[in-house]
C-alpha cells in the first residue's frame, strides 16, 4: 500500500468515526419508547430515599435513574430531576448506583450512566433514556403520563 492510498485510508476512518460520534450523540438524552411491559421491583433495587426505603412508586410518573462511582454526569442529571420531583407531588426520582450491582444492569441492560427508565404510576417501563435528559425530553414523558 502506497503512502496516499495509507492517507485516504486514515481520512476515511476518522471520516466514519465523526459520522458514528455525530449520531451516537443526537440520540443522547431522547427517551426510547419501550413496550417491554417489564414491571420493576422496588425490593429488588434496594432503592432508598433519604435513609428510607422506597415502597412505593410516583402518584404519576417514575424517573428510575441508574447511576454509579464513577459517572460524571449523574449528579447534575439527578438534580435537575429532583427539582422536577420538588415542584410536581405526583412525580417520583429513584437514584440507584449500579457500580457494584451487575445483576441490575444486566436485567435492565444498563449500558451506560445515566440511564434513566421512566415508570408509570405501577411501575412498569414505559421509556428509557440513555445519557443526561434534555429538558424537551422531560416535557415530553410529563406530558404522556396524565393521572
Amino acid at each position: 500500500m502506497d503512502q496516499t492510498s495509507r492517507l485516504l485510508l486514515v481520512l476515511g476512518v476518522i471520516t466514519l468515526a465523526g459520522i458514528l460520534g455525530l449520531i451516537w450523540r443526537t440520540t443522547q438524552g431522547r427517551a426510547k419508547l419501550l413496550k417491554s411491559g417489564l414491571q420493576v421491583d422496588l425490593k429488588e433495587l434496594g432503592a432508598t430515599k433519604n435513609g428510607v426505603s422506597v415502597t412505593a412508586f410516583g402518584e404519576r410518573i417514575t424517573f428510575l435513574q441508574f447511576s454509579s462511582e464513577f459517572c460524571a454526569t449523574c449528579k447534575s442529571t439527578a438534580r435537575v430531576f429532583g427539582e422536577l420531583e420538588s415542584h410536581s407531588s405526583d412525580v417520583l426520582h429513584i437514584e440507584v448506583d449500579i457500580t457494584n450491582r451487575l445483576d441490575l444492569a444486566n436485567k435492565y441492560n444498563i449500558l451506560q450512566t445515566p440511564t434513566t427508565l421512566v415508570l408509570d404510576k405501577r411501575g412498569v417501563v414505559q421509556s428509557r433514556i440513555g445519557g443526561a435528559p434534555k429538558q424537551n425530553t422531560l416535557e415530553e414523558q410529563l406530558g404522556t403520563f396524565v393521572i
